[in-house]
């Protein structure tokens, strides 16, 4: 338990009240180190889901449950209009991310997919499609989602209930986005340039249920 000592600086003479508080100060910022941020993690990193130990958040409440689930991460969106994610408490700089996603009940009017240099539960980057075979991308700042591109119909994405491959390629400020290893778009942005990784699912207005599986989960050198 840290102790705090409270000083009646108004009893000391004035030389030595301010000695006093310089020292005070001093024994603050010892008592409050700066903790240092996470190292870099070695590449390559990957994930199979079998073990509930590997870190993932999990969550279980009236809105969502995120889960360990027979070799799967799994996220089940039970309220409209909302997102629910998971990270995994790493960190990466410039780097390929991809996962597999299989939605494994709900809507077909969904979404679902990845998050990555992710500061905070308010800074990240995203990208995520639908089980009707459309796509989207953008970033989170200071809370404020703003998509990039918003919900675009593209060949590459398997529908209803089958598994797709998303992947990003980091390298610098460029940003360059797959589906089952077929290029949907790209973009430069250098507002993060490291941080976490993380999967998402979300609902709509009206359509709740989204119930997606995630699994091989790898971070390796972009190319």
């Amino acid at each position: 338990m840290r102790r705090v000592i409270i000083l009646n600086m108004m009893s000391v003479k004035p030389v030595k009240r301010m000695i006093v508080l310089a020292m005070t100060l001093v024994l603050a910022a010892c008592a409050t180190p700066v903790p240092p941020a996470n190292p870099m993690t070695n590449l390559p990193y990957t994930d199979d889901f079998s073990s509930p130990q590997s870190g993932w958040e999990q969550l279980n409440d009236l809105s969502a449950d995120v889960k360990y689930d027979a070799g799967v991460l799994r996220i089940t969106v039970k309220q409209e209009n909302l997102t629910q994610w998971s990270v995994v408490g790493k960190r990466f700089k410039d780097a390929t991310y991809e996962v597999d996603a299989k939605p494994v009940g709900g809507p077909t009017d969904n979404g679902f997919g990845i998050m990555f240099r992710v500061k905070d539960r308010k800074n990240f980057y995203h990208f995520e499609i639908s089980s009707d075979g459309y796509w989207r991308a953008g970033i989170v700042q200071d809370g404020k989602w703003t998509n990039w591109d918003d919900w675009i119909q593209h060949p590459s994405i398997k529908t209803g209930g089958e598994s797709n491959r998303l992947k990003v390629v980091m390298k610098a400020e460029k940003l360059t986005y797959y589906v089952n290893d077929q290029e949907v778009a790209s973009r430069e942005d250098k507002t993060f340039t490291e941080g976490d990784i993380g999967v998402l699912a979300l609902t709509v207005i009206d359509a709740p249920g989204t119930d997606v599986a995630f699994d091989n989960a790898s971070v390796t050198e972009a190319k």
